[in-house]
C-alpha cells in the first residue's frame, strides 16, 4: 500500500468512527462537551418566529443545530433581553431555549417567551442552564439527516473506502 492509500484509509477510519460517536451520542439525545459548549438540535417551532434583526440571535428554525454555552455565575449576571437562554421545563420534561424578554435583577428572574409562542415563563438565575452563541440551520439539517440515516451514510464510506483501495490495488497491479 502506497503513503498515499495509507493517508486515504487513516482519514478514512477516523471519519468513520468520528461518524460513528457523534451518531451515536445524538441517537442517545446527548451532546459532547466542547469548550464548555453543548451542542443541540431544536425540534420544534417555538422559536421559529419573524426574525429579531436587533439581536444577535434573530430566529431559530426547526432542525438547527445551536451551540450552547453552559452557564457560570458570570454568564448569568451578564444575560439581557434578547439573549436565547436554556432550561429545563417541567411542561415539555426538556430543555428549552427561549427568547428572555425581561430581567428581574431584584427577583433574580427571567421572563422568557419563545418567539412563535405567545405564553411567557419565569425562569430563575439558578435554572439557566446555558445561553444560545450560534445557531446553523445547515448544519443541524446535516445532522438530523446522519441521525436518520447513520446506517446508509456509513455504508457509503465503507463502499467509497473499499473503492479506493480497489482502484489503488489495480494500478498497483498494471505498474509490475
Amino acid at each position: 500500500m502506497n503513503p498515499r492509500s495509507k493517508r486515504i484509509a487513516a482519514v478514512s477510519i477516523v471519519l468513520i468512527v468520528v461518524l460513528a460517536a457523534v451518531g451515536a451520542l445524538m441517537i442517545f439525545n446527548k451532546s459532547p462537551d466542547l469548550l464548555n459548549s453543548e451542542f443541540r438540535i431544536v425540534v420544534t417551532n417555538s422559536m421559529d418566529g419573524e426574525p429579531q434583526t436587533q439581536y444577535d440571535i434573530q430566529t431559530i428554525p426547526v432542525n438547527s443545530l445551536i451551540a450552547v454555552h453552559k452557564a457560570d455565575a458570570e454568564m448569568v449576571s451578564e444575560t439581557k433581553v434578547g439573549d436565547v437562554i436554556g432550561f429545563y421545563s417541567d411542561a415539555v420534561h426538556g430543555n428549552v431555549y427561549h427568547r428572555v424578554i425581561e430581567v428581574d435583577t431584584d427577583g433574580q428572574f427571567f421572563t422568557t417567551k419563545g418567539d412563535n409562542t405567545h405564553s411567557t415563563e419565569h425562569i430563575a438565575f439558578g435554572q439557566m442552564l446555558g445561553k444560545v452563541v450560534n445557531v446553523s440551520p445547515a448544519a443541524g439539517g446535516a445532522v438530523v439527516f446522519l441521525k436518520s440515516n447513520i446506517l446508509f451514510v456509513l455504508a457509503v464510506i465503507i463502499i467509497l473506502v473499499i473503492m479506493v483501495e480497489a482502484v489503488s490495488y489495480v494500478l498497483k497491479l498494471g505498474k509490475e
